[in-house]
């Protein structure tokens, strides 16, 4: 991690350098995702755009880049935290490596669905939790509302109990709690890149994927694919970080601003997601796959156990007495 960092931190300075004549006052932000344009994650990001940018009346510039442009989840991540201008939109499996109870808002069959995923990620408990990684990474959390959908398991074999799953591998992010849910649902879980699973299916290399609606569709996975098993084993609630050296030099008016737009973008993201999910099924169907149902059960048990392992047990109770409370 090391070496990545001292890479990150060498653009960065080459950047500044570059950067050095223009005027002191004004700022750019660049934020990406390894998503496609057409992905409610881009159009939430050009959301946050138009409010931040209005907001500071154009002193601070946010540039957009989907499709993996500025690298990788982990590539943004180590950009941030050396203090570029970038912001990197990540999972709570991720930042658990600085603050390891964080790793329970990715864990599997923690929240029912998106309200009760809101709901914690927007109390008083989430922030404090926020404020511990600050301490812990120097990573400032700009908002962690932004909502992707459930994940749910894709095959080339019909998936009719847990058993079935057994022995395939399931392309997996690398974090132990994403590793956790690949175990959950009984296969060998495969760490690899987003932009690797399409060849990877489509050769054999792996024999499963887990996603959400518009990752899948926005990635036609549909393409390598024949069966979708509705799992919902993780409802994916994500968010955005910057590092604190590049947060630090912005004056207070636009942190607020630039906060404020980060939580209504994730809301107007949310929104899209909820709203665009039976549009991408369908398109599934449309495009030759098979959606079905599956008893949850046998995977929830098996999720307990794996939340247990992990050492998460009281930072779940903590989270299901947010949920849970009035």
């Amino acid at each position: 991690m090391f070496a990545r960092i001292l890479a990150a931190a060498t653009l960065v300075v080459s950047a500044a350098a570059i950067a050095a004549p223009a005027m002191a006052q004004d700022y750019t932000m660049r934020i990406g995702s390894v998503q496609a344009e057409s992905d409610p994650i881009i159009k939430g990001f050009n959301k946050f755009k138009e409010l931040v940018e209005t907001g500071t009346e154009g002193s601070v510039e946010v540039m957009v880049y989907p499709n993996g442009q500025l690298g990788n989840t982990q590539d943004l991540m180590d950009q941030a935290q050396a203090g570029a201008n970038v912001a990197a939109f990540t999972d709570a499996m991720r930042l658990a490596s600085f603050l390891p109870k964080f790793g329970i808002i990715g864990a599997p069959y923690v929240f029912a669905d998106y309200d009760e995923a809101d709901k914690f990620t927007s109390s008083d408990e989430f922030w404090s939790w926020a404020d511990e990684l600050k301490e812990n990474s120097g990573f400032v959390t700009l908002a962690f509302n932004w909502y992707q959908g459930p994940r749910n398991l894709l095959t080339n074999t019909r998936i009719e109990s847990r058993a079935d799953v057994e022995g395939l591998r399931i392309r997996t992010p690398g974090a132990p709690v994403w590793v956790a849910a690949g175990r959950t649902l009984g296969g060998t879980p495969t760490p690899l890149d987003w932009a690797e699973i399409y060849s990877a299916m489509q050769l054999g290399a792996i024999d499963a994927v887990e996603a959400q609606p518009a990752g899948i569709v926005g990635s036609r996975f549909y393409e390598v694919a024949d069966y979708l098993t509705r799992t919902e084993h993780i409802q994916l609630i994500t968010g955005i970080v910057v590092g604190e050296t590049w947060w630090d030099q912005l004056p207070s008016e636009h942190q607020d601003v630039i906060r404020n737009s980060a939580v209504e973008a994730g809301r107007y993201m949310s929104d899209l997601v909820i709203e665009q999910s039976k549009k991408d099924f369908a398109t599934m169907e449309e495009n030759g796959m098979t959606l079905s149902d599956i008893d949850l059960s046998e995977f929830k048990e098996v999720a307990a156990k794996e939340i247990e392992a992990l050492d998460l047990t009281e930072a779940y109770e903590n989270v299901r007495a947010v949920v849970d409370g009035d």
